[in-house]
């Protein structure tokens, strides 16, 4: 953790990711609530808690990642087998996975839009 925080704020910030309220992560840390919300309105502690937090998530979306090409097997066997899997399963599989398709072009289009608007907002801040 940062060397900005004090020995509370880290303790709090633990709390944060291990309880599921704010209040319960104040228990936790041995603040009051009171402190933890004044904590949470620091720029420098929300700094800190949003890179944990960012880190955490891509943690998760790699696991996801890794796990999508399983994903698409089972939608593909189910898409396909016509002994075992009913018309309306077969046609879902076939819908998801089109579904999947369309949103990744959508992504794509809209990451090159962006990085577009970031080279004329870069040009103009020159």
């Amino acid at each position: 953790m940062a060397d900005i925080l004090n020995q509370r704020q880290e303790k709090f910030l633990r709390a944060l990711f291990e309880t599921d309220t704010i209040e319960k992560a104040c228990e936790v840390a041995g603040i009051n609530k009171n402190t933890g919300f004044k904590y949470l309105k620091d720029e420098t502690f929300l700094k800190e808690y949003r890179a944990i937090r960012r880190e955490l998530m891509q943690q998760v979306t790699s696991k996801l990642q890794k796990a999508s090409d399983e994903a698409v097997e089972v939608l593909k066997d189910v898409m396909h087998d016509k002994e075992n899997s009913t018309p309306s399963s077969r046609v879902q599989a076939a819908k998801n996975i089109l579904d999947v398709a369309y949103r990744s072009i959508d992504l794509d289009d809209l990451q090159e839009q962006v990085e577009k608007l970031q080279e004329i907002v870069g040009k103009n801040n020159v």
